[in-house]
């Protein structure tokens, strides 16, 4: 946002920080009229984003100069003049008949930008027989909203200029991909957005910062957060929910204190029974850390296949994992470049993948270090925290076709165990965030050293790409260090828990343990799969590729959906061993997965489906 002769110009940008956060634009117009300091906000990832695009964005410019397209590049401007003289020249390069217009500039004194391309269209215009239609290069993979919101804004004055409206939006995503979208679907919601935006400008409403997911990636974050600690505010709670917030405040609970202090019966009934004591449980022991400088947690009453009680019999060979993954790498498709494994006598293996092929082979040592291990140790268990490691892993092995067989086997036999449910079903701890890194607190001497130069996830990423450019051995031995730290931590918090878990049993006695009976490792497969996969071996064998991969076609695009259909299963304490397989079970199951993504499916469907152009169904409600 800019102050441009006395007037704010806005841009698309300002536009979908709006919509995720209205205070954003409180503080964005403060800071352009000189009221407060913006903050010189640097933040390595926000640098590597921006690399990343720039080199995507010349990806797609040398591409389309490979076909032969001839492009004009409109110089960069940020002033009144400046803007009005490179909105000129785009239109002299429109008039031209340029198949390219790169960096195009648009400006009208209220709105103003820079759409990455304009591609030519033999559709005629004002311009004579073609008119030209907006490119914006986008890292991901899968199309978001505000890409859209963005277009649709240089379309509205891309139309004025050139007296007609472009019929489509072009999306190129991270994998190079031109993805067409109809700009008619979109362009009421982008005319209703920028009203919006409009109006708060003019005539600014009173804001509050409140926590909500573009937090992480905004410049006024450390701002926001001093703001709330003065307050108390209850965005400090662990879990605590934007209407649950909402609703304790008309209630008059504006803040953790008076939280931690309220009697749940008497807290507003929109919010659930246990949802209610659970923010009162957790408010005051966040409390009680407060009053006494030492971390503290309180045991759960056991419940059934939860918690606590979720925790398998430990076993001499139970192992640990922990991935480092780079979402950056690949175009956007991402890259698991670690995965390091640990054992009970603190040995420990680093698996790296520096290309596609390397990730491929990493996901087959993987299992198989895994169901090798298993074999050996009939009751051991995998244990990482958060679904990560177990969600990475469905990814690989469909993204590469291998080792699905194995990390099935390991799914059925229940290997994994996850350490987060654990915690946040079986404790309250006074911590803000249930991080592995504030767990650390209970376990280790305090919270780990944030003077390693790879300290977080982040930094990992971050010194994983300078790897990349610089090829320094060291950097990946302080990768490596770092992944070793979490794996040891996550044995170190299981050995924790096991603690706690004695603690309940002293209080309420003797608790069962999942897997009694530890599962067969080599449970024989059905003749059928044994069959796909001999043919399969044998297509690979004699250099079919395509044909190896359709054998399994059908059975490998059921296995992700069966895969969260059981995790979810799991999480809500309620398992189901039951094989996948066939009949009316499947078949509901089926049904139900459909349902539930034409639900969160996104309303706008691209140029050229079917469905492009007649109504998607009925609005769902916004929860």
């Amino acid at each position: 946002m800019q102050i441009i002769d006395g007037q704010p110009v806005l841009s698309p940008t300002d536009l979908t920080k709006h919509l995720a956060c209205r205070h954003i634009t409180t503080l964005d117009l403060q800071a352009s009229r000189g009221e407060v300091a913006a903050p010189a906000h640097e933040s390595d990832e926000l640098d590597l984003i921006f690399a990343r695009g720039l080199a995507h964005e010349h990806d797609y410019l040398a591409a389309l100069r490979a076909q032969g397209l001839a492009v004009t590049k409109i110089p960069t401007a940020f002033d009144g003049p400046g803007r009005q003289d490179a909105e000129r020249q785009t239109v002299a390069a429109m008039r031209a008949g340029a198949d390219v217009v790169y960096q195009a500039t648009f400006f009208d004194g209220t709105w103003g930008g820079q759409a990455d391309f304009l591609l030519r269209v033999e559709r005629s215009s004002a311009l004579g027989g073609w008119s030209y239609e907006v490119a914006d290069t986008k890292l991901a993979r899968r199309l978001k909203v505000p890409a859209l919101l963005q277009m649709a804004t240089y379309a509205d004055r891309l139309e004025t200029l050139q007296g007609v409206a472009p019929e489509h939006l072009y999306v190129v995503t991270g994998d190079g991909q031109q993805h067409p979208w109809r700009l008619v679907d979109v362009a009421a919601y982008a005319r209703r957005a920028r009203a919006r935006l409009r109006g708060f400008v003019d005539d600014p409403p009173e804001t509050e910062p409140v926590k909500v997911a573009h937090c992480a990636q905004c410049r006024w974050l450390e701002r926001c957060t001093a703001e709330w600690e003065r307050a108390d505010d209850l965005t400090r709670v662990a879990f605590m929910r934007g209407d649950h917030r909402e609703a304790l405040r008309r209630h008059g609970i504006a803040t953790v204190a008076q939280l931690g202090a309220a009697d749940p019966a008497h807290l507003p009934t929109s919010i659930g029974r246990a949802s209610r004591e659970r923010l009162v449980q957790q408010a005051a022991e966040q409390l009680r850390e407060r009053a006494t400088g030492e971390p503290s947690y309180r045991l759960l009453a056991p419940q059934e296949r939860a918690g606590l009680l979720r925790l398998p019999p430990p076993d001499v060979g139970d192992l640990y994992l922990d991935f480092e993954g780079d979402p950056y790498a690949e175009g956007g498709q991402g890259r698991e470049y670690l995965a390091g494994l640990g054992d009970r006598g603190g040995g420990f293996t680093a698996l790296w993948a520096h290309d596609h092929d390397a990730e491929a082979r990493l996901t087959v040592d993987l299992v198989e270090r895994l169901l090798t291990h298993w074999r050996a140790h009939p009751g051991m268990h995998v244990y990482h925290y958060a679904p990560y490691e177990t969600t990475a892993l469905a990814r690989l092995t469909a993204r590469h076709g291998v080792a699905e067989v194995g990390f099935d086997q390991l799914l059925r036999g229940e290997r994994f165990v996850d350490l987060y449910p654990v915690v946040r079903q079986g404790l309250r701890i006074s911590k803000e965030s249930y991080s592995i890194k504030k767990l650390e607190a209970f376990y280790w001497a305090g919270e780990r050293s944030h003077d390693a130069d790879v300290a977080d996830a982040m930094a990992s990423v971050i010194a994983y790409e300078r790897w990349l450019v610089e090829r320094d051995d060291e950097v990946l031995n302080q990768i490596g260090a770092y992944n070793r730290d979490d794996v040891v931590s996550t044995r170190d918090l299981h050995d924790w828990l096991e603690e706690r878990r004695a603690a309940l049993e002293r209080e309420h006695g003797a608790q069962p343990r999942p897997h009694e009976v530890p599962p067969d490792p080599d449970r024989p497969l059905s003749d059928q799969e044994l069959a796909e996969i001999d043919l399969g071996g044998r297509l690979r064998a004699a250099g079919q590729p395509l044909l190896t991969d359709l054998v399994q076609w059908h059975r490998r695009e059921e296995r992700p959906a069966w895969w969260e259909y059981f995790r979810a299963k799991a999480a809500r304490g309620r398992p189901d061993r039951r094989r996948v397989g066939t009949g009316p079970a499947v078949a509901a199951a089926r049904g139900r997965a459909g349902k539930a993504q034409s639900v969160v499916a996104l309303r706008l469907r691209p140029a050229g489906h079917p469905g492009a152009g007649r109504p998607a169904g009925r609005r769902h409600r916004d929860r």
